[in-house]
C-alpha cells in the first residue's frame, strides 16, 4: 500500500502544527452499509448517520491530518516521549491543543479549576546521595574500606540510614523454603545488628537451586522475601552478597534496583562476590566453600567479628504523569453514559526500559503508540464536527478521548482512571484502545473484544461490513494493554492492533517512515462509524465474559523484566502463540526457537495465547532457565532456554 510520509516537523511551532492539523474536511466517502438487519432501535436513523458521514469524512484531508499527528510525535525532538522527559510534555500540549480546536471541554478537576489533565503518580526514582561500608575485623585483615559502586552499591531495595555495630551471617535469609527450610532458629533477634546474606537459595555442586528440577531459582529467592525476614527480626540494615559459584550471570553486576522494590526498612546494600568473600573470610575465620555450605544446611546464624560502619542517603523523587483527556459532551437521556477512545501518549525515550536493543539509541515509538495517539485525536476532531450535526433532539453518548501515560511501565495511566473516573464506571458503555496500528500490512487489522459486549456486535455489524480492512477477529482476547484496565473493571472494550507484528516493536528502528499513513487513516475511519453507531444507539452493549474470570488481564510489560527474543503473532489462530520472528542472538534464538514455530508450553503449563503466557514471564528474573515446548511441522520439541535481561 502507498505510504504518504509527511515532511519532517522538527521546525514547526505546536500552535501552527495545531492550527494546519486540525483544519476541517467536507469531502464525501462511502457511506455506511444501510442494511439494519438485527441492529437494536436507536434514536438516530442510519440513513442520518450517512448524512453526516458524508459531511464529516474526506480521505484525503483526514489522511493528511492523520500523518501530520503521527510525524509530530514521532519526531526526534519528542524524546521517545518518556515520562518525565521535555518531549513527554510537549506531547501532551499538543494533545492539549487538538481537544481545545476540536471544541472538546476539560473532563478533569485541577488546582485551578477544569483541566485537559489527570495526574498520577508514577513510581519513584532514586538518587544515592552518601555511602560508606567499612569493617574494623581487628585480626590480621584490619581495616577494610569498601568502595561505592565497585565492590558494593546502596540500592532502593531500602531505606536509608547510618550505623555502627555488629554483624551477623543469616545464610540466604529465608523464612520458609523447600521441605520446610529455613535460614532462622526460632526467636532469633537481630535488633542492633547488621543481617549479611547470600543471594538466591541453597545450591548443588554445579551452582545452580538445589530445590528445582531445572535449576532455575524458586520463589524463595526474591529479593523482597529475604529482605522482609531480616527487617521483621529488627535487623538494622541488609548487606546482600551476589553468592560466590552461583551458576547466574547476575553475580558480575551491582544492580541498584532504583525504582524501589521493598523500599522500606533500613538501608539495603549489594555485594560483589570478591569483596563479600573477602569480608566473610576475614570475619568468620572460615572460608567461603564452608560459608555457603553452612548457609545450604540452613538455621545456623554466625556472628561476624569486628565493627561494621555504615551509610546510605538518598533522595526519592516520585514522577508525575498525566492523562490527557477532552470530553465530547452527549446529550438527551444519553448523555450519561460513555464511551472512552483512547490510546497511550507514552514510549520508552532512550530504551532505558523495556527496549529489545537496550539502553543508549533514541526509540521513536513511531507505531507504538504515535499511531493510536493519532487515531484518538483525529477521531476527536471528527466527532465533535459530527455531534454538531446531530438532530436537536437526538440522543447521544458523551465521549471521553483519552491519551494515556505510564503504559509502557504497567498500564499506569488507564488503571488510574479506572479508578478516579469522570463518572461511574458502570456509566461506561465502551471503551475503545489503540495501540499500534501505523502498520497495518495487507490491510489486516486485530480487531478484539467483541465477546465481552452484549449485543456489540449487531450494533457496530453495519460498520464491519463496510470497511476495506480485513479484520481478524481472534479466537481469544489478546495484546495487554490499556484495554486490560478496563475489562478488569467490567467495562466492554474493543481493541485494534496490527495483526501481523514487525521486528522493530521496541527498538529504535520503529520510525516515522515506516508508517503506513494510509492503513492508519482507514483504522480511524473505522472506528469512527463505530463510535457513531454506539453513541446512538438506543441500547448499548452490556459486559458480558464468556469465560468468567479468565479474561481479566493484570499487568503489562512494565511488570515483566525478562527478554525471550520473538515477535508473536497476536491473531491467535491455531493452538498455542505463533511466532513471527526470532532475534538474532536473543535467548529464543540460542535455544533453537525458529520463526513459524508455535509455543505451545512453559515449564509444562500449556500456552493458548500471549495474555496467558504475560503473567507466566513475570514470575522470572533474568538467568532463569525454562524448558518451552514448541509445535513444529506437527511435532512438539521441547527447548531450554535461558532468559536474558529486557
Amino acid at each position: 500500500m502507498h505510504q504518504f510520509i509527511a515532511p519532517r516537523a522538527a521546525g514547526l511551532t505546536l500552535a501552527a502544527a495545531t492550527t494546519f492539523i486540525t483544519a476541517g474536511a467536507a469531502a464525501a466517502a462511502p457511506p455506511v452499509d444501510s442494511d439494519t438487519t438485527g441492529v437494536p432501535a436507536r434514536t438516530v436513523s442510519l440513513d442520518t448517520l450517512e448524512d453526516i458521514r458524508d459531511s464529516v469524512i474526506d480521505f484525503d484531508a483526514d489522511h493528511r491530518v492523520w500523518t501530520a499527528h503521527l510525524m509530530f510525535l514521532a519526531n526526534d525532538f519528542m524524546d521517545g516521549r518518556v515520562p518525565g522527559s521535555r518531549g513527554a510534555e510537549l506531547a501532551r500540549l499538543y494533545a492539549d491543543e487538538v481537544y481545545e480546536k476540536a471544541g472538546l471541554i476539560k473532563p478533569f478537576e485541577g488546582e485551578d479549576g477544569p483541566s485537559w489533565r489527570q495526574p498520577f503518580d508514577l513510581g519513584g526514582r532514586v538518587e544515592v546521595t552518601g555511602a560508606e561500608l567499612s569493617v574494623d575485623v581487628s585480626s590480621d585483615a584490619g581495616m577494610m574500606n569498601f568502595v561505592h559502586e565497585e565492590d558494593y552499591v546502596v540500592t532502593g531495595l531500602g531505606g536509608q540510614g547510618t550505623f555502627e555495630g555488629e554483624a551477623v551471617f543469616v545464610g540466604y535469609s529465608i523464612d520458609q523454603g523447600d521441605g520446610g527450610f529455613t535460614s532462622y532458629p526460632e526467636d532469633l533477634d537481630l535488633s542492633g545488628k547488621i543481617a549479611v546474606m547470600l543471594r538466591f537459595e541453597p545450591m548443588d555442586d554445579a551452582g545452580r537451586s538445589a530445590w528445582t528440577q531445572d535449576g532455575s531459582w524458586s520463589s524463595a529467592a526474591s529479593f523482597d522475601g529475604k529482605l522482609s525476614a531480616a527487617y521483621a527480626r529488627g535487623a538494622e540494615a541488609v548487606v546482600v552478597i551476589n553468592t560466590p559459584g552461583a551458576d547466574d550471570g547476575r553475580i558480575e553486576r551491582l544492580d541498584t534496583f532504583r525504582s524501589g522494590r521493598t523500599g522500606s526498612g533500613g538501608p539495603a546494600m549489594l555485594m560483589t562476590p570478591e569483596a563479600g568473600t573477602q569480608w566473610l573470610e576475614a570475619a568468620s575465620g572460615k572460608s567461603i566453600d564452608e560459608l555457603i555450605a553452612h548457609a545450604n544446611e540452613g538455621a545456623a546464624p554466625a556472628m561476624l567479628a569486628g565493627t561494621v560502619t555504615l551509610e546510605a542517603a538518598m533522595e526519592r523523587d516520585v514522577l508525575q504523569a498525566e492523562n490527557i483527556g477532552g470530553l465530547l459532551p452527549g446529550r438527551g437521556d444519553l448523555a450519561d453514559e460513555y464511551i472512552v477512545i483512547g490510546g497511550h501518549i507514552d514510549h520508552i525515550g532512550m530504551g532505558n526500559f523495556g527496549s529489545r536493543w537496550g539502553s543508549g539509541k533514541l526509540h521513536p515509538g513511531a507505531d507504538d503508540n504515535a499511531s493510536g495517539t493519532a487515531a484518538v485525536l483525529l477521531l476527536a476532531d471528527l466527532l465533535s464536527r459530527a455531534y454538531a450535526q446531530l438532530p436537536e433532539d437526538a440522543d447521544a453518548r458523551s465521549i471521553l478521548f483519552l491519551c494515556f501515560d505510564g503504559e509502557e511501565s504497567g498500564l499506569n495511566g488507564s488503571r488510574y482512571y479506572v479508578t478516579d473516573a469522570i463518572a461511574p464506571i458502570e456509566d461506561h458503555a465502551l471503551m475503545i484502545n489503540f495501540d499500534m496500528v501505523g502498520r497495518v500490512e495487507n490491510d489486516r487489522l486485530l480487531f478484539s473484544g467483541l465477546e465481552f459486549g452484549e449485543g456489540l456486535q449487531e450494533i457496530i455489524q453495519p460498520a464491519m461490513d463496510a470497511t476495506e480492512l480485513e479484520l481478524v477477529i481472534p479466537d481469544s482476547m489478546n495484546g495487554a494493554s490499556d484495554h486490560s484496565s478496563f475489562l478488569a473493571v467490567g467495562v466492554p472494550i474493543l481493541f485494534s492492533i496490527i495483526a501481523d507484528f514487525h521486528d522493530d516493536y521496541h527498538t529504535p528502528d520503529d520510525v516515522a517512515w515506516k508508517i503506513n499513513t494510509e492503513g492508519g487513516t482507514m483504522t480511524s475511519h473505522l472506528y469512527y462509524d463505530i463510535a457513531m453507531l454506539v453513541a446512538t444507539a438506543e441500547q448499548g452493549p452490556t459486559f458480558s465474559s464468556p469465560t468468567p474470570g479468565a479474561r481479566r488481564p493484570q499487568g503489562g510489560m512494565g511488570s515483566i523484566s525478562v527478554r525471550f527474543g520473538v515477535s508473536p503473532q497476536y491473531s491467535g489462530e491455531g493452538q498455542g502463540i505463533g511466532i513471527s520472528s526470532v532475534s538474532d542472538d536473543g535467548p529464543a534464538a540460542k535455544a533453537g526457537v525458529q520463526s513459524g514455530d508455535r509455543l505451545v508450553r512453559w515449564d509444562g503449563q500449556k500456552l493458548t495465547d500471549v495474555e496467558g503466557w504475560m503473567p507466566l514471564l513475570a514470575r522470572h528474573e533474568p538467568g532463569d532457565v525454562v524448558n518451552i515446548g514448541v509445535l513444529r511441522d506437527g511435532e512438539e520439541i521441547t527447548l531450554e532456554v535461558t532468559l536474558e535481561a529486557r
